[in-house]
């Protein structure tokens, strides 16, 4: 028999702040215009986080689940039905299934997934549980600060269609500079049916901040630049998490007033003060096993991460931007 896997051996939870310029960090479906709350706060979404990071996992190697078949769309049927025909598997239904589902792909370990299979090529699989709630939830993140809409309008080269001998106008829509904060949790328990492991959300964790990146192919996200991440670990058996981290950032103005918050164009014009999170976390110190950070170098914290203490609580730099030995690599 195969030893048990040995999940995530506590609770988790963390800030992520990346920013955009010039860029649109996640398009509505009607106009593809940045997200705005009637407030007129603007917005980004878990699922384009975890985009990020599942295009990322894939692009090193990792199998995930919610993913094309050879660049096609595909629905969850035909994803595993690819899946096992590839790796000369069965197909099979039910807690097999699922178990299959589970030492494959990462995407699922960390966030679960609703096994809603539709009948495809005679195959309806049932799977045991039906849905399974992933251990990692994502708040939906939002711009701390207020940012300024633009239209970007260009020309193409080519016509509309033929007839035409002139380019066609183009225009997209983006934000001028944007500094989005997202805040997520882990959760030991779910981990425990969903088998995630420490190494799995440590993998995330390098996945979201190198994500952030890796997008940055694209027209609308090449503007966009991991700023910072704050990683909470908690002592094994402990019961608590605060589960929104970013309500306790605030962003400082280094202008001396010269721009307003939606004039602002980089991490230049702004400090992340972090009084209210440390203010918080202190109290919390016996619960609290350690805390991680990753700081890109433009980025100015209050405190300085690197001056930062609690009594009793280990705090680490993972310096996530630190370039990978050939052995980190390869393990």
């Amino acid at each position: 028999m195969s030893e048990p896997v040995q999940t995530l051996s506590s609770r988790r939870e963390f800030l992520f702040c990346y920013d955009i310029k010039m860029g649109n960090p996640n398009g509505d479906p009607d106009e593809n215009r940045p997200r705005v709350l009637p407030d007129k706060t603007h917005y980004v979404t878990d699922v384009r986080l975890k985009r990020f990071i599942r295009d990322y996992l894939k692009s090193q190697g990792k199998e995930i689940l919610v993913d094309t078949i050879e660049g096609k769309t595909t629905n969850l049927t035909g994803r595993v039905a690819a899946y096992l025909q590839i790796n000369k598997r069965p197909k099979c239904e039910g807690r097999e299934l699922v178990d299959i589902l589970l030492s494959a792909f990462i995407d699922t370990r960390l966030f679960g997934s609703s096994f809603a299979f539709k009948k495809q090529d005679g195959w309806e699989p049932t799977a045991e549980p039906k849905t399974l709630t992933g251990p990692v939830q994502i708040q939906i993140g939002e711009v701390k600060h207020k940012a300024q809409e633009v239209d970007i309008t260009g020309t193409s080269v080519f016509g509309s269609d033929q007839e035409k001998t002139q380019g066609t106008f183009t225009t997209y829509y983006a934000l001028r500079y944007a500094l989005i904060a997202f805040n997520g949790i882990a959760n030991q328990h779910s981990a425990k049916v969903s088998r995630l492991t420490d190494d799995d959300y440590n993998i995330m964790l390098r996945a979201m901040w190198y994500g952030i990146r890796s997008a940055g192919n694209t027209r609308t996200k090449r503007g966009q630049v991991p700023r910072l991440l704050i990683n909470v670990v908690y002592k094994p058996g402990e019961e608590f998490q605060f589960g929104n981290l970013m309500d306790y950032l605030d962003l400082k103005d280094q202008t001396n007033n010269a721009k307003q918050p939606h004039e602002w164009s980089s991490p230049d014009d702004y400090i992340f003060d972090l009084t209210r999170l440390f203010e918080r976390l202190k109290p919390q110190a016996p619960r609290i096993q350690r805390i991680e950070y990753c700081k890109s170098p433009d980025a100015e914290t209050l405190p300085p991460l690197g001056d930062f203490n609690i009594d009793g609580v280990d705090v680490k730099n993972l310096d996530l931007d630190k370039p990978e030995t050939p052995e980190a690599k390869a393990g």
